[in-house]
């Protein structure tokens, strides 16, 4: 008889290999499973944003996956008893506009009447050179539809009915390109960031006084059968330099906040301003403004060389010796290379060796010309004051103007728009005297909101970028601030004198010469 162990033991090992085999199998492949989703789930993970840091170049390039945020709007009147209007505390002055035993008062005696808004435009592609012909459709694919939707909006006969172009702005193309970046031209995202914008003022204003009173009186003719009468209106003026990137940021933001609430106005047309401080009327025309912002530009240059540190000094000889900075002699044109082929578009900087552009390069840069053109402004009176004087009176004097109106008729609202550009938003701060990062990010934004008191008058709320800056403006002290805000008088006295007085004239014309 035999063994049965002689010959079982042979098929014992092999169907011991083969469950060792099956468990090896079995586990290596978990390990890849689980591996490959967990780099799925990475992926998956992954936001869609950059890494971001405020004090970054970053900030200015004010990318679509951030939310639009700021105090827009008359919700800080309606104050609660025991808690303050949530509004910063500057340099030690006392913020909080109410008493917390004035409760809810102010929302009764403080009426919206109107706002004038100064803008830059969106993100745009450098000034220089652009070798990249296809990098210019946004980032995500959910931009590149909303994209898609606002270019059939601003091409539609709808809203080619409601907002006009001024014959002298009809060359430029509604919308910009997607498909490609053109120099000085503005981007996809840069018309979607107005359009976000836009959307965030509408959501921020359209309950308030300054549209809702417009609806309840067009209810009231309605009922009544009777026409509608002049002075009984919501009033509403755009205004745009003659550049593809102003016109078309101009629309996008304005398809937003006006074009969806066209019921309670007229249809608009976006008027061309001659120059890009906004002026559209002889009173503040400088046929030589161009000559004298070259002066201005030579001395902000000289500036730069005296003022720069040594490691400043090697941050510029690092971008110089990169071919895509090669002609930029001057920290914002670095700056403007620098985010509109690079950090706006989200590529890498340039390498070669050892040596990198980084984010630090351009952020030392930023420090220099916040630094010199605050410097340059406040030593002396000289041609940088002068020149952002003469840039900033148009949109004073048209503020002015609206304050007027609204004395003038009771029942109508005043809203003012103007797209700009950094040149446009940074001479307004620097004569206001509220501090900026020069050059102000992409969407930059100036508010002044005109309130009506019952029994006090006229009184105007200053904002940048969604932050209540009244406190900061150089005019506006003691006895004219009230509720956190500044008389309208104080605003009128400057636009007609103060303003000259700063800039060492007496009036508009002496300030314009070389």
């Amino acid at each position: 008889m035999l063994n049965p162990h002689i010959h079982g033991m042979p098929r014992r090992v092999r169907l011991v290999d083969w469950v060792l085999l099956i468990v090896i199998i079995i586990a290596v492949y978990t390990v890849l499973k689980y591996d490959s989703d967990l780099d799925s789930n990475r992926i998956d993970l992954q936001p869609e944003k950059p890494t971001w840091n405020k004090e970054d170049i970053r900030e200015m390039c004010q990318f679509l996956e951030h939310e639009v945020t700021g105090q827009e709007g008359d919700q800080w009147v309606k104050v609660i008893e025991g808690e303050n209007t949530g509004l910063e505390n500057k340099g030690g002055r006392e913020s909080i506009i109410a008493k917390p035993e004035d409760g809810n008062e102010y929302e009764k005696d403080l009426r919206l009447r109107g706002i004038t808004l100064v803008f830059r435009h969106g993100e745009r592609s450098p000034v220089s050179k652009v070798d990249d012909e296809v990098g210019c459709l946004p980032y995500r694919d959910s931009d590149r539809k909303a994209f898609a939707a606002y270019k059939e909006l601003a091409e539609s006969e709808e809203l080619l009915a409601f907002l006009k172009l001024d014959p002298q702005l009809k060359q430029f193309p509604r919308v910009p390109l997607d498909a490609k970046c053109v120099s000085g031209m503005l981007t996809a995202e840069g018309a979607i960031q107005h359009v976000k914008l836009g959307k965030f003022f509408r959501h921020r204003y359209e309950k308030t006084k300054l549209f809702a009173d417009g609806n309840s009186i067009i209810k009231n003719l309605q009922i009544h059968n009777l026409l509608f009468l002049e002075n009984q209106r919501i009033v509403a003026d755009v205004v745009s330099s003659k550049y593809n990137r102003t016109v078309q940021s101009a629309l996008a933001f304005s398809s937003e906040f006006l074009y969806k609430q066209r019921s309670l106005m007229a249809p608009i047309q976006i008027k061309a301003s001659n120059f890009s401080y906004h002026c559209v009327d002889n009173y503040c025309s400088c046929p030589i403004h161009k000559s004298i912002r070259k002066i201005y530009e030579e001395e902000h240059l000289n500036q730069f060389n005296e003022m720069k540190s040594e490691d400043v000094v090697e941050e510029e000889k690092k971008l110089l010796s990169f071919e895509q900075f090669s002609t930029s002699f001057d920290p914002f044109q670095m700056i403007d290379v620098g985010l509109g082929r690079f950090v706006c578009r989200r590529k890498t900087l340039p390498c070669r060796s050892e040596e990198c552009v980084t984010l630090d390069s351009f952020n030392k840069m930023i420090n220099l010309t916040t630094t010199r053109g605050g410097r340059m402004f406040d030593d002396r009176i000289g041609v940088s004051r002068r020149l952002q004087s003469i840039e900033a009176y148009p949109i004073i004097t048209y503020l002015a103007n609206s304050i007027s109106k609204i004395r003038k008729f009771p029942h109508s609202n005043y809203i003012q728009i103007f797209s700009g550009h950094d040149v446009t938003v940074g001479p307004i701060l620097r004569v206001l005297g509220i501090p900026f990062v020069d050059p102000p990010h992409y969407t930059s934004r100036i508010v002044f909101e005109i309130y009506e008191h019952t029994n006090e008058g006229l009184y105007i709320r200053v904002l940048y970028n969604g932050i209540n800056r009244t406190l900061d403006v150089r005019f506006c002290q003691n006895d004219d601030l009230k509720y956190g805000m500044c008389k309208a008088s104080a605003f009128e006295k400057f636009a007609k004198s103060g303003l000259f007085e700063l800039a060492g004239v007496s009036e508009f014309k002496e300030m314009c010469y070389v």
